[in-house]
């Protein structure tokens, strides 16, 4: 399971997608909305937030169903979809078990995907064969995976959804959501866009559009077997399970779910901001010292008064490309940094290239310096202060990622530790990343990035080391770095930030 962005403006009911007129207004304009109403705060959350306006300007509502046309339109609003179709067209697969392949052929290609029977995709283009004339292939999205499928395996509708109008309000949003795996469709070359949206639809959609842009849902109820549990569909059965876990779906007071039943405009708004406080990131927010005055170790060091360059005189600083950075941009011209670009914490135990203070002739009889591993150079020094920065080079989704990067970090503060004993030992966090790299790679994308620092927190309270939380210092409310703080690839960081983080280290000391 994985999260999502950009948490306001994200959900216009309203305005071209509702086919009644709206009409912006606060909770208490609407007559219709009592304080004492089950769904009054999450009418109220919606109207401030700008994501619904009401029906007229005295009513919202709140009874009035939504079509799975307007749903896929505020979530595609809240997604980025373009706004204009691409103009592709619908394929549907006609046999069993056929190959979603990297490139146009069947041999030396790797298989993307396994489609079945009738699975439909988005088709883009076509490709010769790379090898064989007689086939020729579509290049096809399915799922959000792009990948090729040989033409006579497949049959192309040209003018895509038969119930979808090219010129309608949400076309391009259909198409978006099902060329995702958002929102499937019901039925041969159809989408249903004005059919009522069942509540086990949205479920589903929210469910897949989580998968889509690589977030993660972490549960915060126990499990509930609905007492209509059987209506649900085998094909939501999970959508329905993590959205209740995850709160945003509780039933009704008999118990029941009512998965076919359609969702009102108070349901939606009520799913809704459950749903965006589940997935929004939270900055930390946390107690550094206990009831008699004392740090405790696992959370951020508090801020203070800033100390001088001097304070950095007898430090170093270990880690990849981001500490790279940090030795070119802080100007600390006495502090030692042991930085490798693209190194991991794992590697960092083993990296044999650091300059030693020894050396030695070469074959064409230079002296030049010995090198060795990290436990060498350290032993050559006497430090006060150690700053480690790493783990964005082993960043992964999968609990194995995060206990192989523990154990590498445990043994590397021991063996900081072991060379400099009397060393005040500080964990960096992971920076963030931007949005556009969270959404396009399994592996460096927020929520891992936040997971992994909760791994760093807990070496903290494990091995009495300092916290420095930079993650919240560089993102944005939504937990991601900023485009214009960043390079290209979404991690690098300019010299804005660099600038903001040699602050920081000047102001989180003990």
């Amino acid at each position: 399971m994985k999260k999502i962005v950009s948490l306001f403006l994200i959900f216009c009911l309203v305005l071209s997608v509702c086919p009644m007129n709206s009409f912006a207004a606060q909770v208490s304009d609407f007559s219709d909305v009592r304080s004492i109403d089950w769904f009054y705060s999450s009418i109220k959350f919606v109207t401030d937030n700008g994501m619904f306006n009401g029906t007229s300007s005295s009513t919202f509502s709140p009874n009035a169903s939504m079509t799975r046309g307007m749903f896929v339109t505020v979530l595609g609003r809240y997604g980025g979809a373009p706004s204009v179709s691409s103009g592709a067209s619908l394929g549907t697969v006609l046999k069993s078990d056929v190959n979603l392949r990297s490139a146009p052929s069947s041999v030396n290609t790797s298989v993307v995907a396994v489609l079945q029977t009738g699975a439909q995709v988005e088709v883009l283009d076509t490709a010769a064969d790379l090898k064989d004339p007689a086939y020729t292939w579509y290049y096809v999205k399915y799922k959000g995976a792009l990948g090729y499928i040989r033409s006579d395996l497949m049959e192309v509708s040209e003018s895509g959804f038969t119930d979808v109008s090219p010129d309608s309000y949400y076309s391009s949003y259909v198409q978006w959501a099902f060329s995702s795996g958002i929102a499937g469709a019901t039925g041969d070359d159809t989408f249903s866009p004005e059919r009522n949206i069942t509540r086990e639809e949205i479920c589903s959609m929210l469910y897949n559009y989580v998968d889509f842009k690589n977030y993660q849902l972490k549960a915060s109820l126990p499990a509930v077997t609905f007492s209509d549990s059987s209506a649900i569909s085998s094909d939501y059965k999970a959508a329905v399970s993590t959205m209740q876990l995850c709160g945003v779906v509780l039933g009704y007071g008999d118990g029941s779910f009512r998965p076919s039943g359609s969702a009102t405009r108070a349901e939606v708004s009520t799913m809704l901001m459950r749903f965006i406080d589940t997935i929004s990131y939270k900055k930390v927010s946390e107690s550094s010292y206990d009831s008699a005055g004392n740090y405790i170790f696992g959370t951020e060091v508090p801020q203070k008064t800033a100390i001088t360059a001097d304070y950095f005189s007898d430090a170093c600083f270990i880690g990849h490309s981001l500490v790279c950075g940090m030795q070119n941009y802080f100007g600390l011209s006495d502090t030692d940094f042991y930085a490798v670009n693209g190194i991991s914490a794992k590697s960092m135990l083993t990296y044999s290239d650091f300059e030693l203070s020894t050396t030695h002739t070469d074959e064409s009889g230079n002296t030049v310096s010995d090198t060795g591993v990290l436990d060498a150079a350290l032993a050559e020094h006497s430090y006060a202060k150690v700053y480690i920065m790493l783990g964005v080079n082993e960043l992964g989704p999968e609990a194995y990622h995060r206990q192989s990067y523990y154990n590498s970090m445990s043994s590397l503060i021991d063996l900081v530790r072991n060379t400099q004993p009397n060393a005040t030992i500080y964990l960096i966090s992971l920076s963030p990343v931007s949005q556009k790299c969270s959404e396009s790679r399994e592996s460096f994308t927020r929520d891992n990035a936040i997971a992994f620092n909760a791994v760093i927190k807990q070496l903290c309270k494990e091995k009495n080391t300092y916290y420095l939380n930079v993650f919240d210092l560089l993102c944005n409310s939504n937990g991601f770095l900023p485009e214009s703080s960043c390079m290209t690839d979404g991690i690098h960081l300019l010299a804005s930030e660099y600038a903001k983080i040699k602050t920081y280290l000047f102001t989180h000391t003990v």
